[in-house]
């Protein structure tokens, strides 16, 4: 005989494994289950749940839904929250006038924005002028105040020539030692 093993156990207290080769088992027929009333119940909702509901379809006026962009007869009530300022026309020819006079309004706008557009380029062209003129006057006032010093100078250097031209004449001519400037001499 073959020496056999021994097995070693880790839990003393756990209880042993059952194999199927242990003991004898008999074998159960299982009998068919019926679904319990609970369970019928679920199956029943979940039916109803899948079939389309009948539902109540509302037309616009059940609903009171307002008609937008209309012009609201005479004989009718305005409607309830009608917002500030929401003026109801009572036919086609009073709402083109209304139309034409906001139009106008608009157009008078546009227009005095461009009328004041050109008053203001007719302000800014006169101011531009102006101011051109008045760097001409000056342009023309130190023109001249340069000419004028120019002829001073001319008139200054020519008598100022002709007289030392003069006085050297006449001193020349006296002889008088006094009169001659003196002469500087210097020893290098």
């Amino acid at each position: 005989m073959a020496p056999s093993k021994t097995r070693t156990v880790k839990n003393k207290h756990s209880a042993p494994k059952r194999s199927s080769t242990d003991g004898i088992s008999k074998s159960r027929k299982q009998k068919p289950t019926r679904p319990t009333a609970a369970q019928q119940v679920k199956e029943k909702n979940r039916a109803l749940l899948k079939k389309p509901s009948k539902s109540k379809t509302y037309t616009a006026e059940e609903l009171g839904v307002p008609k937008l962009n209309m012009i609201t007869p005479v004989g009718v009530v305005k409607p309830r929250g009608k917002k500030k300022g929401k003026v109801f026309v009572d036919d086609m020819e009073s709402m083109n006038t209304i139309l034409a006079m906001v139009q106008a309004n608009k157009n008078g706008q546009i227009e005095s924005k461009m009328i004041k557009a050109r008053q203001m380029e007719e302000i800014r062209q006169a101011r531009k002028e102006e101011a051109e003129k008045k760097e001409q006057e000056r342009k023309n006032r130190l023109q001249d105040t340069k000419d004028s010093l120019r002829k001073k100078r001319r008139r200054a250097s020519k008598p100022d020539i002709q007289a030392e031209d003069q006085s050297i004449k006449s001193l020349t001519l006296t002889g008088s030692k006094a009169a001659k400037p003196k002469r500087k001499v210097s020893f290098a």
